[in-house]
């Protein structure tokens, strides 16, 4: 009896005994180098994604900002202005190969707090943007970013106030295709919103960019047509960029659009018909370059903007720049001002 009460009590107790699952191993981020520097796979996924960004700080003072303001001891009105303001942005970056190319989500966002002295702007405001929200797959892009008739003539030089003589339209609602041929050539078409309340379009009928550009290791030949479907006005650029040295760079863009309904259509924001840009770029040291940009249109708006920008450590530059502008028809109309920029980008 006591035999068989000790065999039952055995069985019980190896019926209830509790199993321990082996661990699954932990799954770490893995670096993804198909799209560059900073990219990582997304844990549990195929999708790649980079994080990055910038805190920023400038400081700017004289007559650029086109603002005025009540000088205190004369009761005249004045531009010479100070103005600060700080900067916080974000970029997510997330990408996934498919059988029709690379599938990509782009979004960029930028925080500010600025801080200026000029009535009616005086004391502190906050900022916010979206600079950039938009997808694509292959060669095609439909969301929230720059207009094509500014990113394939490319900007104006690595200054801050690249557009004293505007060469393009701010960002816009657009779908677009580019298509890469792989020995150089691109060529790209866009439909577009607009922006504000004088570019958005009224109609169903979308502004309308087409585009190519050539690029080989001696510079690249770059072009653009813009059709204003509000106004039904044109423009275009044309531009050339030479790389004669492994420091030197040097580019000139020329523009010209239609003003029979309109002075200033969404793409051709410049003063008269035609206008003409260029500027350069020279590595002085392996952290020092120098940079320059002028800018001329034919209602004699002239604007020089030159700055030197030194990378202290990797990651980390400082820029300080002076601004000319002038309106040869107007007397007593030029502008001198200064920016001095601090950024860490990550």
């Amino acid at each position: 009896m006591s035999t068989f009460l000790a065999t039952s009590a055995s069985l019980s107790y190896a019926a209830d005994a509790i199993v321990v699952a082996e661990p699954e191993p932990a799954e770490y981020v893995r670096v993804c180098d198909a799209y560059g520097v900073g990219f990582f796979y997304i844990p549990g996924t195929e999708n790649c994604l980079r994080i990055s960004g910038f805190v920023q700080y400038d400081v700017a003072a004289g007559k650029l900002l086109g603002r005025t303001s009540l000088d205190k001891k004369t009761g005249l009105e004045t531009n010479d202005t100070y103005y600060s303001r700080a900067r916080f942005a974000l970029q997510v970056d997330a990408r996934s190969e498919t059988d029709l190319g690379t599938l990509r989500g782009y979004t960029e966002l930028w925080i500010d707090h600025r801080s200026t002295n000029v009535p009616p702007y005086s004391g502190n405001e906050q900022y916010y943007e979206m600079k950039h929200a938009f997808a694509e797959l292959g060669g095609f892009r439909a969301g929230y970013t720059h207009s094509l008739f500014k990113t394939i003539t490319l900007y104006g030089g690595r200054v801050i106030q690249e557009e004293l003589v505007s060469f393009g339209p701010k960002s816009t609602n657009l779908i677009s295709y580019t298509y890469n041929a792989g020995n150089g050539f691109t060529a790209a078409v866009a439909l577009e919103q607009g922006d504000g309340p004088v570019h958005t379009i009224d109609s169903y009928l979308p502004h309308m960019v087409a585009g190519a550009a050539f690029q080989q290791k001696w510079g690249s030949i770059r072009g653009v047509v813009g059709y204003d479907s509000n106004y039904e006005e044109w423009a275009g650029k044309i531009r050339v960029d030479l790389q004669p040295t492994d420091s030197i760079a040097l580019w000139a863009m020329v523009g010209y659009g239609t003003d029979d309904h309109i002075a200033n259509s969404v793409y051709k924001p410049w003063g008269g018909n035609w206008a003409a840009w260029g500027g350069g770029s020279a590595r002085l040291s392996s952290k020092l370059g120098a940079n320059i940009a002028l800018g001329y249109d034919e209602n004699e708006n002239f604007a020089l903007v030159a700055n030197v920008l030194y990378n202290v450590t990797p990651g980390f530059y400082i820029q300080p720049e002076i601004s000319y502008k002038d309106n040869f028809k107007t007397s007593n109309s030029d502008s001198m001002g200064g920016w001095l920029r601090f950024r860490r980008s990550f």
